[in-house]
């Protein structure tokens, strides 16, 4: 059973499933590495956070600029730099797309 393997409830691959928006990035890393699946940059936090930090640089932002873009709190944005783990996927999704930063799952 993928919840036992993966150790997530099965309330969370129901959610997972049907698209929730909730869905924190710590679980569903569990599901794809029990389904064989490799998505590094998305979940390793402080790589991810160094690219988002590269990125606002670029474009000349401070975080409360950038922030208030990506339709994301200064904290939030401010613990995604920062490398903080157990973000929830659709602001960290919102984040990524406000700067163009793809994302790329490959098995």
């Amino acid at each position: 059973m993928l919840a036992s393997s993966a150790n997530v409830s099965m309330k969370f691959l129901s959610q997972l499933e049907n698209g929730k928006e909730t869905v924190e990035v710590d679980s569903l890393l569990k599901v794809a590495h029990a389904l064989g699946l490799n998505i590094p940059v998305l979940f390793d936090p402080v790589q991810t956070g160094a690219i988002v930090s590269a990125k606002r640089k670029v474009l000349g932002l401070d975080q409360i600029t950038a922030a208030a873009l990506c339709n994301v709190s200064p904290r939030y944005f401010s613990a995604i730099e920062n490398g903080k783990p157990r973000k929830r996927l659709n602001k960290l999704f919102d984040v990524l797309n406000a700067f163009g930063i793809d994302v790329e799952v490959m098995k």
